[in-house]
């Protein structure tokens, strides 16, 4: 066989080769196997999904073992809010009467008002003594005993009051613990951070959020952002 047939032989043999291991080996088919196969476990098999690509992707199982279905926000809960307290009235040194609001504000606080309770807030007698400034020493302008009564749900965006992670609870078991409940409340002009609520825990008088008060007009208000929280299914 001349030298120039030898080396066409080789060429095609060597060809023929590459095409077939290429086809076979485990890295070709099998590494596109391995990506089909987590998607189509990820139901049954959520710990051999884990690895693969379908966890992240766009699979059935994979979304669900390790994504949004699975896994979700505390609780649960779909949706990331922020929860609180606000309230206003008309308050003096001897008398307390307005409302309070407990809410839920979309998107972490940034949105609007998904949730809002409200309920009448009025004074039913002397507040627990010790009303003082916890930095000063110097006493409260005020100080109340005050129930909570008459609740009303004005917001519920996709019953956003009744699957939530908020403290107090929103729903109606929580609302029906909230109202008839008293609380010892107060107002202190130079509390460490500000004009700012005070609130008797059943211990003690703690700070627990800036508020305002008009001496002359006798008006009162207070906002209290108490933190994250989630809701919605």
């Amino acid at each position: 066989m001349s030298r120039r047939a030898w080396a066409l032989l080789v060429g095609v043999l060597a060809g023929a080769v590459g095409c077939s291991s290429g086809g076979s080996s485990p890295g070709g088919k099998g590494g596109g196997g391995g990506g089909a196969s987590g998607g189509t476990a990820g139901g049954g098999s959520a710990g051999s999904g884990a690895g693969g690509t379908a966890t992240g992707g766009t699979s059935a199982g994979g979304t669900g073992a390790g994504g949004t279905g699975g896994g979700g926000m505390g609780g649960g809960f779909l949706n990331a809010g922020a929860c609180g307290e606000r309230g206003m009235g008309t308050v003096s040194t001897t008398d307390y009467n307005g409302t309070s609001e407990f809410y839920i504000i979309s998107d972490a606080g940034l949105g609007v008002d998904v949730c809002v309770v409200r309920f009448d807030v009025k004074r039913t007698g002397a507040a627990p003594a010790g009303c003082v400034d916890p930095t000063t020493g110097a006493a409260c302008s005020w100080s109340h005993l005050v129930q909570f009564s008459n609740p009303t749900v004005t917001t519920n965006t996709n019953g956003a009051c009744d699957a939530s992670d908020s403290v107090p609870q929103l729903d109606a078991a929580g609302i029906a613990q909230i109202n008839g409940s008293s609380v010892g409340r107060g107002f202190s002009k130079i509390a460490a951070h500000g004009d700012s609520l005070m609130k008797y825990d059943g211990s003690k008088w703690t700070v627990v959020g800036r508020a305002s008060w008009d001496e002359t007009a006798s008006t009162f208000g207070y906002n209290i952002l108490t933190g994250a929280c989630n809701y919605g299914h």
